[in-house]
């Protein structure tokens, strides 16, 4: 199965803390959505952008089979046409445990995968044909 944007069903709410995380991050009056591949039980969250001069950075929560991982990317180039897009990510911070950095080659293709379906906003996304590129 392959990454899918969708609003976070009630009951992966309390499977997955999402109550408890978006608290952290002040989304708790917001509908909660994702970019999910539950064959794989990896997901990536939005959580915040920046503003002024940061505003081309935002934090995402991304868990990876049982970790909940934060990761902060910058986007460094961008351009949208209608319905068509082209983005260009920077990882700029990830909190990888310990005990997973020897899975970090693995981690990183997922959160590009994931990247790639979130598109420009996930399920809010109306792009028709979206190009993500990496820079890790």
């Amino acid at each position: 199965m392959a990454f899918v944007n969708e609003y976070v069903p009630e009951a992966d709410i309390k499977k997955y803390g999402i109550e408890e995380v978006d608290q952290c991050y002040g989304k708790s009056n917001m509908r909660p959505d994702w970019t999910i591949d539950r064959e794989r039980d990896i997901y990536l969250r939005w959580m915040v952008s920046g503003e002024d001069e940061f505003r081309n950075q935002s934090d995402f929560t991304f868990y990876w089979k049982g970790e909940l991982i934060f990761a902060r990317l910058r986007v460094t180039n961008s351009k949208t046409l209608g319905t068509r897009a082209w983005v260009n990510w920077r990882l700029a911070i990830m909190n990888l445990p310990d005990e997973l950095q020897e899975k970090k080659p693995e981690i990183v293709a997922d959160l590009k995968d994931a990247l790639t379906a979130y598109k420009d906003c996930g399920v809010y996304s109306n792009l028709i044909e979206h190009t993500a590129t990496f820079e890790f």
